[in-house]
């Protein structure tokens, strides 16, 4: 038992110490997976529904969702519990690193956080981003977005993308 720990946690260590992202065989969104049903969501109590709007497939099967939450201070206390917030759930990754550099740095100013992170069997795909609200203005607040979708679905809004300028005949 004392080998399985001291294993785990060399490996903890290691992928803290390098950045690396953990292993993320799903992701979950205020309790919410891709898969769960909209009764699921129905039933959700957490505060953080009032941010969530989900999508789901005809048989009522959640393909995306969305969490976000604008009008938030944007302190050095916030954008830090933001930041670590995100990356402790999700990943450690560099943008991590160069977000948390610039939040502490005197030199520079925090301006925005993203990172796209995708699970093991890369059938899922999370956007993280962070963001002041208006570019400009005197007293700019931040927005946080959550965006989860199940990967099919992500390149069928890609692919959507892309072709409705094909559709506007001008």
């Amino acid at each position: 038992m004392t080998r399985m720990k001291n294993q785990t946690l060399k490996t903890f260590t290691a992928s803290v110490l390098f950045g690396l992202a953990p292993l993320a065989s799903a992701f979950d969104v205020a309790g919410l997976r891709i898969g769960d049903t909209v009764e699921q969501f129905e039933a959700l109590e957490s505060p953080a529904k009032e941010f969530l709007t989900i999508t789901h497939d005809p048989e009522g099967n959640i393909v995306r969702i969305f969490y976000r939450q604008e009008g938030l201070p944007n302190d050095e206390r916030t954008q830090t519990k933001l930041v670590n917030r995100i990356c402790d759930k999700y990943g450690r990754v560099t943008p991590c690193y160069s977000a948390m550099s610039d939040i502490e740095s005197n030199d520079k100013q925090f301006l925005r956080f993203f990172h796209l992170y995708r699970d093991d069997a890369e059938t899922q795909e999370l956007r993280a981003r962070i963001r002041r609200t208006k570019a400009f203005s005197l007293t700019p607040d931040l927005t946080v977005e959550i965006d989860l979708m199940d990967s099919e679905y992500a390149e069928a809004l890609r692919e959507q993308k892309a072709t409705a300028s094909d559709l506007i005949d001008f």
